[in-house]
């Protein structure tokens, strides 16, 4: 079917193509014709004649021309914008049979959010790798391992023992459970000690790792923006937390261009019985799965596809997941954060 769709579309606008071009020539014919007939009638050589059709058809048919060649590739956008799920390739839902793509993952797995994606990718095929200050010594699942920050080198023996690709690193600060008051009466220990452990731990190890690792790799930065975006008083560690991500992810980008790199805004998302990974917000998140883990596998799946890349290259390296993500980013400083209850 999509080879016949896709045939389709080029018949078309090669038909239209073939019309004007016709047309072209049958007028061109005509205006040669009567200038050679009046030529020879009056019997002297006929000067250049001004065709009948007026000085304005050319202009008119350069115009039709253009016309057709706009609407022929706006029905095929329309086409491939109907049917692009049937004859353009996509991601596929696991990874194949041997697949030897790991992924290295810095985060807390008792943060919702950094668990739900790591139980995603190990369902879907991936060896996962979850580096934090709780690493195990001995693992129960084969594909996933729990390490810590200095059992790093461990990883690169993995892939050399077992001839795997690390395709893509993740870091994955907390998305909930961070301290709140107004910034006069947090204690700088602890301010100090949730960015400590979820961005300068992670950051350190990820710096130290990288000479060692494929000029391909993509990096994936998850930042819990929302709250700065908006503007929301007495969050200051998230503050903090987000100001960080997006300073490593610019110093990254311009310091590593070999690298695929990316920064993920966190918005509202419904964990499990939790209406929102904001506890503070009584609003009801987006969809987890479609809002989040689906498009964060496509983007890690685009490495294996010139066609993926492509596609992932064209939508930016900035991704908004979930409800108010994208709309807080672009608008936020203008909007009250009021403005998520009617999303």
């Amino acid at each position: 079917m999509s080879s016949q769709v896709v045939d389709k579309i080029f018949d078309t606008g090669f038909e239209w193509f073939k019309k004007i071009e016709s047309v072209n020539q049958r007028v061109i014919a005509n205006v040669k014709e009567i200038g050679t007939k009046s030529s020879v009638s009056s019997g002297h050589v006929a000067e250049p004649s001004v065709p009948l059709l007026g000085p304005g058809y050319g202009a008119w048919a350069r115009g039709l021309y253009q016309v057709s060649i706009v609407a022929g590739l706006g029905a095929a956008g329309f086409l491939l914008f109907k049917l692009g799920c049937k004859i353009l390739p996509q991601a596929p839902a696991h990874l194949k049979q041997g697949d030897k793509r790991c992924l290295l993952l810095f985060g807390q797995m008792r943060d919702p959010i950094t668990r739900q994606i790591v139980m995603d990718l190990y369902r879907r095929g991936f060896v996962v790798f979850v580096c934090s200050e709780h690493g195990a010594p001995q693992n129960d699942d084969d594909g996933l391992y729990h390490i810590k920050h200095e059992d790093l080198h461990n990883v690169v023996k993995y892939l050399q023992e077992e001839n795997a690709t690390l395709s893509s690193v993740l870091i994955v600060p907390n998305s909930a459970y961070y301290p709140s008051g107004a910034i006069t009466t947090l204690s700088s220990t602890v301010v100090q000690t949730e960015l400590e452990q979820n961005v300068f731990t992670h950051m350190r190890s990820l710096f130290k790792l990288l000479p060692h690792l494929n000029c391909k790799l993509q990096i994936i930065m998850f930042t819990p923006s929302l709250p700065q975006h908006f503007g929301i008083p007495h969050h200051s560690a998230e503050y903090f937390v987000s100001g960080l991500m997006r300073s490593f992810y610019y110093a990254i980008k311009n310091e590593c261009p070999h690298a695929s790199t990316y920064l993920c805004h966190l918005g509202i998302l419904k964990i499990a019985g939790s209406p929102s990974n904001f506890k503070y917000l009584s609003l009801n998140g987006s969809n987890m799965n479609s809002s989040l883990l689906v498009p964060l596998y496509r983007l890690i799946s685009s490495s294996e596809s010139w066609w993926l890349r492509l596609r992932e290259t064209l939508r930016g390296s900035q991704r908004f997941f979930g409800k108010g993500s994208w709309l807080g980013y672009y608008l936020g400083r203008w909007l009250p954060p009021s403005v998520l209850k009617v999303l």
